[in-house]
């Protein structure tokens, strides 16, 4: 999720608390027969969607301490690819390996195995073109298991750089599925704090948003729509969304 979403929940829940205080100076006034537009039921729907913020954001930085290591890991692959692809041809492969050995570097670096030919149709559609780019990081780890069977299957592979060595390709790749699997397990926690956050922010009727729209209704019942107690409250913006 953005930061910008981030910050705007922020401000929404500042807005909340300040809905509450405007509603407690209203004085004895402010008397909704619901419990859920009471003052103190309003208290403790803040104080719950403040814990489940403080549970995202508890969660979050795990999830980032992993999402960079995959990412500094999973960028070591491209140009070490080309690399293997270089040197493979330099021990003479063989040109039936080689054919493969390209086709899944070409992969790797997300690169087309043929350039898109220009339209030239006077006013006719775009043509649509299939994304090529197979840099999901679960087939990145494809790519590579496939990359190290095929250099592997060689006797002539022997490169005197260690770190083009099928031991270290096999180690990288270990390191990758290692990372990768971090961050899924890092992103469960932030994926059911961020769920529970949602669902106490913007739930119909019951999320912390409906509410404050009802409570500016019954400001409006009470004190009509023109009254300085209603335009103060209308005031304090808040917008629902889809979870």
């Amino acid at each position: 999720m953005s930061s910008r979403i981030e910050s705007g929940i922020n401000t929404y829940v500042g807005h909340f608390d300040r809905l509450i205080d405007v509603c407690e100076g209203f004085g004895p006034s402010y008397n909704p027969v619901p419990q859920s537009l009471q003052i103190a039921t309003l208290r403790t729907q803040s104080e719950r969607v403040k814990t489940a913020i403080t549970a995202v954001d508890m969660a979050f930085p795990g999830y980032v301490t992993a999402e960079n290591a995959r990412r500094e890991t999973f960028a070591l692959l491209p140009p070490l690819a080309t690399r293997v692809q270089a040197v493979a041809a330099v021990l003479g492969l063989p040109d039936a390996i080689m054919v493969h050995i390209k086709e899944v570097v070409r992969k790797i670096r997300g690169q087309r195995a043929h350039k898109i030919k220009p339209d030239t149709g006077l006013g006719a559609e775009p043509a649509k073109h299939i994304s090529v780019s197979q840099v999901s990081f679960n087939e990145q780890i494809e790519h590579l298991n496939r990359l190290i069977a095929l250099v592997e299957s060689q006797p002539a592979y022997t490169p005197a750089e260690p770190d083009l060595a099928v031991s270290a390709l096999t180690a990288l790749l270990n390191e990758m599925r290692t990372t990768h699997a971090a961050v899924m397990t890092a992103d469960v926690p932030l994926a059911n704090a961020r769920q529970e956050r949602n669902k106490l922010l913007y739930a119909p009727k019951s999320g912390m948003i409906d509410t404050a729209l009802a409570v500016k209704e019954y400001v409006k019942a009470v004190f009509g729509a023109s009254s300085p107690q209603y335009k103060e409250v209308n005031h304090i913006r808040f917008e629902n969304r889809k979870i």
